[in-house]
């Protein structure tokens, strides 16, 4: 049984982690370490702290020696694998091995199907790859899944804006904010449309006065 100091240095490195503070959460987990050398989930958030830190080869041979097939009780067993798949697609991702990343990704919906993050965190690589059907199918079913279907519906709009699509991106930026008015990525990009319309609109006219004009 791991005493309440030693929790403190897991917990405060999980906090500076979620605040992208990753030196201090490095500091913080190597110390932990010290305490608790066989720790699973801190061998992961210390690859989670790597991959932050740009230090990615680091974090690989972590994920590369991880224990994945020893027994655990199955409740820890799914604990762990959902952070492994998650933390290696993300190391995929970044290192642009977008294939990759989403063969993990994939593994994070057959594990949990009926949450949003593995649907959301595949059509993010997948259309970083340039896959924008597949990503929108993706993106589409998460919008009716437990977790954060405003994500869904924020990526959506991402890539319906990247295509041009303005009408449709406007809507799914308009859902996302249905569910967190405050979503601040979702109205900026709600901004951007409205903006963009308004002067597809304005060069639209200004083609048809000079067509006149040259008629």
């Amino acid at each position: 049984m791991e005493d309440d100091n030693e929790m403190d240095w897991y917990d405060k490195a999980l906090e500076h982690f979620g605040n992208r503070a990753n030196c201090q959460a490095l500091l913080c987990i190597e110390y932990y370490e010290e305490l608790d050398a066989d720790s699973e989930p801190a061998k992961l958030l210390k690859a989670n702290i790597l991959i932050g830190l740009h230090r990615f080869e680091d974090a690989e041979r972590i994920l590369d020696e991880f224990p994945m097939d020893v027994p655990r009780p199955e409740r820890l067993n799914h604990v762990i694998k959902k952070h492994y798949y998650q933390v290696k697609g993300d190391l995929k991702d970044l290192q642009g091995k977008f294939n990759e990343a989403a063969d993990f990704y994939q593994k994070l919906i057959d594990l949990e199907p009926d949450e949003t993050l593995g649907y959301i965190l595949k059509g993010a690589c997948l259309a970083k790859a340039g896959e924008f059907e597949e990503a929108k199918e993706l993106h589409n079913h998460a919008t009716q899944l437990e977790g954060d279907p405003d994500e869904a519906y924020l990526n959506l709009g991402l890539i319906y804006r990247a295509e041009g699509k303005l009408y449709a991106a406007k809507k799914a930026f308009m859902e996302a904010l249905t569910i967190t008015p405050e979503y601040t990525e979702a109205q900026e990009g709600l901004q951007d449309v409205n903006e963009a319309m308004a002067l597809e609109k304005q060069i639209y006219e200004l083609r048809l006065k000079n067509n006149s004009d040259d008629n």
